[in-house]
């Protein structure tokens, strides 16, 4: 039973880092605390409502969650399921703007980004927030 719980708090953990969650956020949504969100993750045993809860929070079900191979087999559709959960919950504007760039070539803007990007992530720490404070102070006086 130890080992049945490790692997779903795993999966778990798995899925909330998947989109980027916080345990705090997960905890919120699911209507739980943070500790409780943590012991579960830890490999500590919870009720199945718990469970329930903490799937709908991430949008997936709670076979995602199960060890594979202890229910019949299913076809693997967690991380669908889990990216429609996300698209449900975006704007029409922002439905748009991913149509919009899916409906373009945008390779060669990436390629052109890309050493922008590098150049930014080798920034030292006070070197990136005067180049937040300048690009700050530009948006705020238009």
């Amino acid at each position: 039973m130890d080992q049945l719980n490790s692997i779903i708090g795993a999966n778990i953990k798995h899925f909330r880092k998947a989109v980027k969650m916080s345990t705090t956020t997960l905890a919120e949504l699911s209507n739980t605390s943070q500790s409780t969100i943590s012991k579960i993750e830890n490999g500590s045993s919870t009720s199945i409502e718990i469970l329930i809860q903490i799937c709908d929070a991430l949008k997936i079900s709670l076979n995602d969650i199960l060890p594979a191979g202890l229910l019949p087999d299913q076809p693997d559709h967690s991380g669908k399921r889990q990216l429609l959960g996300l698209l449900d919950e975006l704007t029409d504007a922002e439905i748009k703007t991913i149509q919009l760039l899916l409906s373009v070539n945008i390779l060669p803007v990436i390629k052109q980004i890309t050493p922008l990007l590098t150049a930014l992530d080798e920034l030292d720490e006070k070197s990136r927030n005067n180049l937040h404070t300048l690009f700050y102070s530009i948006l705020n006086n238009r």
